[in-house]
């Protein structure tokens, strides 16, 4: 009888048990490491490209006020949703740099990442908010901060989703605000309000 030697066997499909259930984390958000905000802008953009969505953006900046509406196209919701793209945290060199708290709320299971040391990310924190009725993503919440010998500034960025829409998941507003220090001038504040209309 031959007798067959399967520890090689055996590690290979422990080997492969091991990235299926990688791949796993990546697809489950609310599980894993890190929220891909890249791949949830990316999304979007076809989305709203596709659906002709509108945006109406009220900004202020320092004294000045400002009002638009309109429909961007693909490059312009980017545009409009590149400031989501910079709290993004889901890079493997940043994981580790975060600690993650899961909790609950009356209404939300909250995933919240707070960054161990403020010299590897300019993310402060980041909170996901999920619906417990539905398992919906609903809100997320981020804080950067910049702080060097040239200016100092902090961002808080607010993402709300639409509650009307149980089949796809559209962005409903993008609240940011904040303020900017340079060297040798005042303190500049802004705040900015994106409503996504169709």
């Amino acid at each position: 009888m031959i007798r067959m030697d399967l520890r090689p066997v055996l590690a290979g499909l422990i080997f492969i048990f091991w990235m299926a259930s990688c791949d796993y984390m990546t697809e489950n958000q609310s599980d894993q490491n890190s929220f891909d905000l890249v791949g949830l802008v990316d999304s979007q953009v076809i989305l709203l490209t596709n659906n002709n969505y509108q945006i109406r953006k009220i900004s202020r900046l320092g004294s000045s006020n400002e009002s638009t509406q309109f429909v961007p196209d693909s490059a312009g919701w980017a545009r409009e949703l590149n400031i989501i793209r910079t709290a993004d945290i889901s890079k493997p060199g940043l994981r580790s740099y975060y600690a993650i708290e899961t909790y609950d709320s009356l209404e939300f299971k909250i995933d919240h990442y707070t960054l161990l040391d403020s010299g590897n990310s300019t993310t402060i924190y980041q909170k996901i908010y999920w619906e417990k009725a539905s398992g919906q993503l609903m809100k997320i919440q981020a804080l950067q901060n910049v702080n060097n010998p040239i200016y100092n500034s902090e961002r808080y960025i607010e993402i709300i989703f639409n509650k009307e829409d149980r089949e796809n998941l559209v962005i409903d507003s993008i609240i940011v605000e904040g303020f900017q220090k340079m060297i040798l001038s005042d303190t500049t504040l802004y705040r900015s309000i994106s409503k996504i209309l169709l």
